[in-house]
């Protein structure tokens, strides 16, 4: 990510995180700050530091690569804007494969389902919240799953994300580190 937003993010050093923002959180990181109805299925990417010490946020200026190769399962209108789900031909033992997911997101305008992505390609953009009265700023979600090959992934939506039985999620920052 760091590497296709330059000059935005040049000196990047580390993502900062506050509470609320990592995997399997409870609590919201703003707002109110109170408890989340679930536990967070992902991580959100906001802020960071530059190699001179200085905290620099997230805008609708930076872009979004794919994680990995895939193809596109599903881009959806829904209560973070617009998020995509992607496959990966990655598999791991018991005939499951990786899915992850981006909200918060404006599509690239040629972004369609189906359609294979390459490993670092722009698929998106980060979303800010213009006319919405919220106290969200800026930022990117992220989320991975191990899923059933077979899983039909074009019927994901968070919800059924964190709650199938049939998907594991995992902790982003344990599968990305490199793309971070």
């Amino acid at each position: 990510m760091v590497e296709h937003n330059r000059p935005q993010m040049a000196g990047f050093k580390r993502w900062i995180f506050q509470p609320g923002m990592l995997f399997h959180a409870s609590g919201k990181w703003w707002g109110d700050r109170g408890t989340r109805p679930a536990l967070h299925e992902g991580l959100d990417l906001y802020s960071f530091e530059d190699a001179g010490g200085r905290v620099k946020t997230v805008d609708q200026h930076i872009q979004i690569p794919a994680p990995f190769a895939g193809h596109i399962v599903k881009i959806d209108r829904d209560f973070l804007g617009k998020s995509i789900y992607l496959s990966h031909a990655i598999f791991a033992a018991g005939g499951r494969q990786l899915l992850s997911a981006f909200g918060h997101t404006i599509p690239r305008d040629f972004l369609k389902t189906g359609q294979q992505v390459a490993e670092g390609e722009i698929i998106a953009a980060i979303s800010g919240f213009p006319g919405k009265k919220t106290n969200l700023l800026p930022h990117v979600h992220l989320t991975f799953a191990w899923a059933p090959v077979d899983f039909r992934a074009g019927q994901l939506t968070w919800k059924n994300l964190g709650h199938d039985p049939g998907i594991t999620l995992i902790d982003p920052l344990t599968v990305i580190s490199s793309f971070l």
